[in-house]
């Protein structure tokens, strides 16, 4: 198991599920949150600095299944250690394959609707 005690607690967290009422991005696997899904959105004042973060389904059970504790951000690099370790490298690698599918995903929609908005203004 990596150690949970690298990262700083929040002096106060939040956590909650909403529902999207635009697109937002996961902030681990960078997917798409399309309107309507349903997102976790954390926020915490860590150092003084309050920060919100936002993290779709998936990527959320992951985080919450596989890893005890992990920094926002760093899912990547949490399922990274646990395969180094050898601890659930199944399901881990299983979890990173899903993550970069979504973040490859999205990276095709946004060039698709990037060049239609350029085919748009040229127009």
């Amino acid at each position: 198991m990596c150690d949970c005690d690298a990262y700083d607690r929040p002096a106060v967290f939040e956590e909650v599920t909403r529902r999207a009422r635009k697109r937002h991005r996961c902030g681990e696997c960078l997917g798409l949150i399309e309107p309507g899904a349903a997102y976790h959105e954390s926020r915490g004042l860590w150092d003084g600095q309050w920060s919100t973060h936002k993290t779709c389904g998936p990527c959320y059970v992951v985080a919450h299944t596989l890893l005890h504790c992990y920094a926002f951000g760093d899912l990547v690099e949490g399922l990274d250690c646990e395969l180094d370790l050898g601890e659930r490298g199944g399901p881990a690698r299983v979890a990173l394959a899903g993550m970069k599918r979504r973040r490859r995903a999205a990276e095709r929609t946004l060039r698709r609707e990037a060049a239609y908005e350029a085919d748009q203004d040229r127009r």
